[in-house]
């Protein structure tokens, strides 16, 4: 399986406690279940809807590409490929 830089952003890296992991998978959410139980922490809770898919405040990049949260189990990946992951920020 490729191996992918998952940038980590905001809340969420505060969360897990990193801003990067080297994950392996096939698919976006391959890569996305992997981070969810990562470093100790399940963030399962905060990162799917109970029916597996993103939550919808979640913003994802491939190499700068968006990915609609639906179809990250559609969303290949190759080696080397960045995946972006920002949580949902408040502020005003």
């Amino acid at each position: 399986m490729p191996k992918i830089t998952v940038m980590i952003y905001t809340t969420l890296r505060k969360r897990l406690g990193i801003s990067k992991a080297e994950l392996e998978g096939r698919t976006v959410h391959d890569l996305l279940l992997k981070l969810a139980v990562s470093c100790k922490t399940d963030v399962s809770e905060i990162l799917f809807e109970k029916d597996g898919t993103v939550r919808n405040h979640f913003v994802l990049t491939l190499n700068s590409e968006i990915v609609d949260n639906r179809k990250t189990g559609k969303a290949k990946v190759r080696a080397g490929d960045i995946l972006h992951v920002f949580p949902p920020i408040s502020g005003g």
